[in-house]
């Protein structure tokens, strides 16, 4: 306690500031390819500087100069004619906007192209993290961080700290070219930057509170609106479109009311700054005016004056903006970089064969998904290379518990998983993968092409895919809709729920797997289909190596082993005769599956 300061708000700034850096820091390896675009607009900022600092400059020579000789009638001897001035002023302004032009292009060039490569990197660091990571985060909170945060961020670099830079520059420059035509009236410019300071650090803060809010309502309201999607038949179905219709709408609105209160304070900070600018400028012409009828300042000076206030108070108002512009920006990175700082992906080891036998073994495992509840207690399988082991049980026992830690979803098992005798956590994630091939009772497919769907891109031939179509007992389904090119729709919408679960067995064989995991793959479909899916599953466990978790019972008679689980353990082990003669809980499971046809 002796060391926490008097004041917490004291230090509040620093580990904002420090945060800060440390968040671009993260940003900056994302940034660096872009070096040289950055270079290119850092390097266009003194040109531009200097091409609008010496326009009021020109002013005041042509007004004091050759306009007022002129006018009073005598002649002008000095350097500067009009029309050397004219020229010397166009050239200026054609510098200035043509390297201002060229900054934007560079710095948009380098932005863009950093957001690209961080929502590749946000994307492939989603991707590799284990199912624990997207059991406990809703899709549209991880799809608003590659979306929305990333595009917001990209405001850094386009319009962000380069642009900062160039108008910190602007602003010593034109104070510079102050001080050097009149000290007194410079002083009396800088009367109003304290309350300059003032306000733009009370805005900064409140803007970035409100920022901050955006983004994680943003999330919520994206998260709400894929869920609803995702569920559209079944909210549908039960009445339920007002209520979610309603519970959107609240979400939107506090999305809303941040938004707005956001808004609100850029747009007052635009607001005061060019009020600010305004006084700044009414206690020149009071102050100057007087003295430029005593002849003590010249018309062009007074002039000058107020042109490089108007330009001065241009790169405050851009920077007190650009400073609202940061502030969302660094809001949108610190959710970034607390994404990427989570990492639940699965370590792994090095082991690749290239070639598979596909024993399994599983020795006194137990697992939980929170690191409190068991799920499985003490789990020990044995299933011989090229034999088929049936796992069955009550709902929740743990059957497809078992599959999933074979193929290494989650992290965290006790015990030993082996296959072909060596730990799943000894191999290279990819090569356990590929060595073992799922067949999920709910099928996932993607808006392409058939053929797509069953390649996954593994860049298989036409012919092989067409062979593992019809040996999944789909050549009627390729004939109907036209060839491996027939787009089946976002889902497989064009294809039946029988017809799906052929197309996964399809992936199966078209990968040729030395294990394949069969995860209740009947379990949904009407009783025709289901002979052509058994059709389709004898073709696959042909020399392959099975765990197969079932409660159709025409799919757990042929297994070489059947293993019984009840509340995560392995109760009885057997074939299908020893264990009904037995009497045991299998006996039990398949009476009823005489009654209901199912084991369950």
């Amino acid at each position: 306690m002796a060391n926490e300061p008097d004041n917490p708000q004291d230090t509040a700034p620093k580990r904002r500031r420090a945060q800060d850096w440390r968040l671009l820091r993260r940003y900056w390896p994302f940034v660096r390819p872009e070096l040289s675009w950055l270079w290119l607009g850092l390097l266009a900022v003194p040109v531009m500087s200097v091409g609008g600092l010496v326009q009021p400059w020109l002013i005041k020579e042509a007004i004091d100069g050759p306009i007022t000789s002129e006018l009073q009638g005598r002649g002008y001897a000095g350097p500067w004619t009009i029309s050397l001035i004219a020229a010397v002023f166009l050239t200026a302004v054609i510098a200035e906007y043509g390297f201002r032009g060229l900054q934007l292009y560079a710095l948009q060039r380098a932005g863009y192209a950093s957001l690209t490569r961080l929502r590749r990197g946000v994307f492939a660091h989603v991707l590799r993290q284990s199912a624990k990571f997207f059991d406990k985060r809703a899709t549209g909170s991880l799809l608003s961080r590659t979306t929305n945060d990333v595009e917001a961020l990209g405001e850094v670099l386009t319009f962000g700290i380069v642009g900062i830079v160039g108008d910190i520059v602007d602003i010593l420059a034109i104070f510079a070219a102050m001080v050097i035509l009149d000290v007194e009236l410079t002083g009396l410019t800088l009367l109003v930057a304290p309350a300059i300071v003032l306000l733009v650090n009370f805005f900064r803060r409140q803007l970035r509170k409100h920022s901050t809010e955006i983004r994680r309502s943003m999330a919520e309201a994206s998260g709400a609106f894929q869920e609803a999607l995702a569920g559209a038949k079944v909210v549908q179905l039960h009445g339920r479109r007002a209520i979610t219709v309603s519970e959107y709408k609240a979400l939107n609105y506090k999305y809303l009311k941040a938004y707005q209160l956001s808004n609100w304070y850029d747009a007052s900070l635009y607001a005061v700054m060019d009020g600010v600018a305004s006084l700044s400028i009414a206690l020149l012409i009071w102050f100057a005016g007087g003295r430029a009828v005593q002849g003590a300042v010249t018309v062009g000076l007074l002039v000058a004056f107020i042109q490089y206030i108007q330009r001065v108070f241009v790169p405050i108002r851009e920077l007190s903006g650009k400073v609202a512009t940061i502030e969302r920006a660094m809001a949108a990175l610190e959710r970034i970089v607390g994404l990427l700082d989570i990492d639940e992906s699965l370590p792994q080891g090095s082991h690749a064969p290239t070639t598979v036998a596909g024993a399994i073994g599983f020795a006194n495992v137990d697992f939980s998904y929170d690191g409190k509840t068991p799920v499985l207690r003490g789990v020990t399988l044995q299933v011989p290379a090229g034999k088929v082991l049936a796992l069955v049980g009550p709902t929740g026992s743990g059957k497809t518990t078992v599959a999933k830690l074979l193929t290494r979803a989650y992290a965290g098992p006790t015990g030993a998983i082996q296959l072909d005798n060596v730990a799943v956590e000894q191999w290279d994630l990819q090569a356990l993968r590929r060595s073992i091939g799922v067949v999920q009772q709910d099928v996932v497919l993607f808006a392409g092409t058939l053929g797509e769907n069953v390649d996954l891109g593994r860049g298989l031939s036409a012919q092989v895919l067409r062979t593992a179509l019809e040996d999944a007992c789909l050549g009627d389904v390729l004939a109907r809709v036209g060839g491996l090119d027939a787009p089946v729709g976002e889902g497989g919408a064009s294809l039946s729920a029988g017809e799906r679960q052929l197309l996964s067995i399809a992936r199966i064989l078209a990968a040729n797997p030395a294990v394949v995991v069969l995860d209740e793959a009947t379990a949904s479909i009407d009783t025709l289909t289901e002979q052509r899916v058994q059709a389709a599953i004898e073709r696959v466990l042909v020399g392959r190596t099975a765990l197969v978790v079932a409660h159709r019972l025409s799919t757990v008679r042929r297994a070489d082993q059947i293993a019984v689980l009840r509340q995560g353990e392995v109760v009885e082990c057997g074939d299908h005769d020893t264990l009904l003669a037995a009497g045991g809980l299998y006996a039990q499971l398949v009476a009823a599956a005489d009654r209901q046809g199912a084991i369950v």
